[in-house]
């Protein structure tokens, strides 16, 4: 069994992670983590496990166990903190990071297996490799935008997986980054809309989530991955890439 601690329990996606790794049969979920100082009793926010503040991560979670991190970018610095005082392997799907943050991340993973992914949908990589394919293969007359829709309450504009996308079109691309509208309208899960053409022609890809828990389908796989896997910084591609090759 993998031992498990979720990192920002209490928020939409935190419960549903927990959900998820309750009901895996190879893993355990043992501690739930929310804010320095959260600290709510058994009953609260699950049945039987308490709600333990970010202060005390290292006290509650398990050595040679997995943390999955759904929370916000400013606690980013918490989690590298304490979960070094374990040597945890991370999985984590907040977005919003600064550059300095991202750079401590990769840092960070030079010690422990760290799986970082905008997005744990399986469309979501998918969608990145036919962009980068048509990136490389359309004649330069052809421009493309994005337009990125999520619910109300989403913080960071454009999303983290909007982000992902555009920088991935313009490495294959080169030039100027695509431009990418955003667009928070009542309780949208996450559409992602590219339209891609020149004069004469247009392609448009869509991906769009119908609940939030397809951004959770890669969760498990990055678990299982980063409880074997060495140091280093990884991606949804490299954990799907593994699956597809009997790992």
């Amino acid at each position: 069994m993998i031992p498990v601690t979720v990192h920002g329990a209490e928020g939409r996606m935190g419960r549903l992670v927990a959900e998820l790794v309750a009901a895996a049969e190879d893993c355990a979920l043992v501690a739930l983590v929310t804010e320095p100082g959260g600290d709510q009793p058994a009953g609260v926010a699950h049945p039987s496990l308490p709600l333990t503040g970010q202060d005390r991560l290292a006290a509650v979670h398990p050595r040679g166990g997995v943390i999955v991190d759904f929370s916000l970018a400013p606690a980013l610095a918490g989690l590298l903190a304490q979960s070094s005082l374990v040597a945890a392997p991370l999985v984590i799907g907040t977005t919003g990071h600064t550059a300095d943050q991202l750079a401590d991340l990769r840092a960070h993973a030079a010690r422990v297996p760290v799986v970082h992914a905008a997005n744990f949908s399986v469309g979501i990589p998918a969608l990145q490799m036919v962009l980068r394919l048509l990136a490389r293969t359309l004649p330069g007359g052809f421009d493309a935008e994005l337009v990125e829709t999520h619910h109300r309450a989403k913080a960071d504009r454009p999303s983290g997986t909007a982000r992902w996308l555009a920088a991935a079109w313009q490495r294959e691309r080169g030039g100027d980054p695509p431009p990418v509208h955003s667009q928070r309208i009542g309780g949208v899960v996450g559409d992602h809309t590219w339209t891609i053409g020149d004069q004469e022609e247009m392609l448009v890809l869509t991906h769009r989530a119908h609940s939030r828990r397809a951004f959770l389908r890669g969760v498990l796989p990055a678990v299982r991955f980063a409880h074997r896997a060495a140091p280093g910084y990884y991606n949804l591609q490299d954990v799907l890439q593994d699956l597809a090759a009997g790992g």
